[in-house]
């Protein structure tokens, strides 16, 4: 009877699989409103809307650097109905810093896709009158303690971004965390934080009108989106090396079809000229993956984000 029942249930599960999606699908953002993450995946999501021929929206969950909204995902049903779009603190690097997690990021999802490259810019406030990275370090170390810089939060790239340039530099700035990188950029605009290691998809148009300013690019070569901003290496700091990126999970044990499907639906939106065009404006790459790829990539970002972790001593604040 047991037998009958399992058999029975195959062609059932693979109707459903057949038949997804057949209602709204929901992407979970662990970050506020107004950064990176959310204006990345509100364009996956268009594009999702076109593929699948069913409505996907976005819902902002902030808070603990990304853990709240990645917990609601490990624990939603695993029917692919209930997405997460994650940097790559939330994946990779909490694990790493956080005292108790509440999820194993290496067990309780199903990697669906990397969705996106992302190049990190060290801007600064235009108030505290520096113009290149070395004047900025030179300011700094002669006034320990008295700058501070932004992030989306505990163990995000931008804090892991800025404890480098500290490490890096030799410099004393503090750390402050917020609920994502939009309240981060905001205050920052306002001059409550003087500098922040951002996406340059959240600051590309800031540093075009002038409300921030570009140091360096933490990366190995300068961005066609910023073509005058040095990078690290030629401003004088070679191991300032930090880049992000976006993902998409589905919970754990989500049918494997269900997640192909996905994969293949994020793949033909990121082709979409709209999206296209878009990214080339915001300065992204568009890096989709098959979910094997994506299982190795996360893996090995793990390894080195616990690499850098260790070096630089990150604690949880």
């Amino acid at each position: 009877m047991a037998c009958a029942f399992v058999a029975s249930a195959i062609p059932l599960a693979r109707a459903q699989t057949q038949d997804f999606p057949s209602k709204l699908v929901r992407i979970v953002v662990p970050l506020a409103a107004g950064g990176s993450a959310d204006a990345m995946a509100r364009l996956v999501a268009a594009g999702l809307t076109k593929q699948l021929g069913q409505t996907v929206i976005v819902e902002n969950k902030p808070g603990a650097g990304g853990l709240n909204g990645m917990t609601e995902v490990a624990r939603a049903p695993r029917d692919g109905y209930v997405l997460g779009y994650s940097l790559a603190g939330a994946l990779t690097v909490a694990n790493h810093i956080v005292p108790k997690m509440p999820y194993d990021p290496a067990k309780d999802f199903a990697p669906i896709t990397q969705v996106v490259a992302v190049p990190e810019v060290i801007v600064v406030n235009p108030k505290i009158a520096v113009k290149t990275l070395q004047q900025f370090v030179a300011l700094t170390k002669a006034n320990p303690g008295k700058f501070n810089f932004g992030s989306a939060g505990n163990a995000t790239i931008p804090h892991l971004g800025g404890e480098l340039l500290k490490h890096e530099a030799g410099v004393n700035l503090v750390h402050v965390p917020y609920r994502g990188t939009g309240p981060a950029l905001n205050d920052l605009l306002a001059g409550q934080v003087q500098m922040m290691v951002a996406d340059v998809t959240l600051v590309r148009a800031h540093i075009d009108s002038g409300r921030l300013l570009a140091l360096a690019v933490a990366g190995p070569r300068r961005i066609a989106a910023l073509p005058n901003v040095p990078t690290t290496a030629e401003a004088g700091l070679p191991g300032m090396l930090v880049s992000n990126w976006h993902a998409m999970v589905a919970p754990a044990g989500t049918p494997i079809d269900v997640v192909n499907k996905l994969r293949d639906a994020v793949k033909q939106a990121m082709a979409m000229p709209e999206v296209v065009a878009r990214l080339e404006q915001e300065g992204a790459e568009a890096v989709t993956s098959t979910p094997s790829q994506t299982v190795a990539f996360l893996d090995k970002e793990r390894t080195r984000w616990g690499q850098l972790v260790k070096t630089l001593g990150i604690k949880w604040e």
